[in-house]
Formats: structure tokens, C-alpha cells, sequence
């Protein structure tokens, strides 16, 4: 089925928001999010992003959204804030709201990103939006798995 902005779930101590559902949710079409169709930031915008919690660590997973549906994202979800961990919207592109990655403040941020991409991905203004994270990148780091509660959160990586 398909994902509702608002949904909450759980299994065991994993626990999720739905903070954004593009095509699947309301329909988007606010603001520049889009349906899914196309190309460009109507079809980054229709991705899903959630918050995410595994016992008291705390991810934002922020899918494909632009700018503009991060800055809506952050104005819709007060709360959204101090995270863990950040899945880097969009494959690090320069298309990053500076608040949003501000207001969250990642202590860890993952970039999923093909080697060689022919994008440029990730970006030097996304990179410095997160200085002050230790940022892993699957180009560079290959597979990354976090663990640990927020105390000892770890991170190893399989290299390419």
C-alpha cells in the first residue's frame, strides 16, 4: 500500500513518521511537490521521506525532496530536529535547504551516490552544509551500516 504523510508505525523498538508521501500520501502538487511523474523536482519531490527512531537513536531519511519541499517539510514538522543519522536528500545535490540540514544538525549523514555519477553528486555546497557531521558517501566508503544507541553510535563500512 502505499505510504500517508502522517502514518505512524512501529516493529519492536523501530518506530516511524511518514513526513512527506509525494504520489502515494495526498497527491502532493503543493508547492512544486509533484506526483511522481516527469522528471526534474516534481518527480524528487513525490519520494518518501521519513523520521525514524530505533530506540533512542533518531533518523531523518529525506529521500529525493528539493529545497523547496525540505523548507515546507521543516515548516510542517516543528519538531523535526537534532538527529543521529541523515540520509542526504537527493544524492547530496546542491539542491539542499540550509535550514532544514542546519536545524537537524547530523551527527552522522549517509550520501547514497553512484560512483562516477555523471551529476557531480555529492556537492561541494552540500558537503559544506554538513561540516561539523562525519559524512560517509557510498562512492567513496562503499556499504555503510550504523549501530548503537546515541551514546555509542558506530559506524563501519564494506570499501569498495
Amino acid at each position: 500500500r502505499a505510504a500517508a504523510r502522517g502514518e505512524r508505525g512501529r516493529a519492536g523498538e523501530l518506530a516511524w513518521t511518514v513526513l512527506e508521501a509525494g504520489a502515494g500520501g495526498d497527491g502532493g502538487g503543493r508547492s512544486g511537490r509533484g506526483d511522481g511523474r516527469g522528471d526534474g523536482s516534481a518527480a524528487n519531490n513525490a519520494s518518501v521521506a521519513l523520521w525514524v527512531r530505533s530506540g533512542d537513536v533518531r533518523v531523518a531519511l529525506l529521500g529525493d525532496l528539493e529545497a523547496e519541499a525540505q523548507a515546507e517539510l521543516a515548516a510542517e514538522w516543528p519538531s523535526l530536529r537534532g538527529v543521529d543519522v541523515l540520509k542526504v536528500a537527493h544524492h547530496g545535490s546542491a539542491n539542499q535547504d540550509a535550514g532544514l540540514v542546519a536545524r537537524l544538525a547530523p551527527r552522522v549523514a549517509l550520501i547514497s551516490v553512484g560512483v562516477g555519477n555523471p551529476y557531480g553528486h555529492p556537492t561541494s555546497r552540500a558537503l559544506t552544509l554538513l561540516r561539523g557531521s562525519r559524512v560517509l558517501r557510498t562512492d567513496t566508503d562503499g556499504a555503510v551500516a550504523v549501530s548503537g544507541t546515541s551514546a555509542t553510535l558506530s559506524v563501519a563500512v564494506d570499501p569498495l
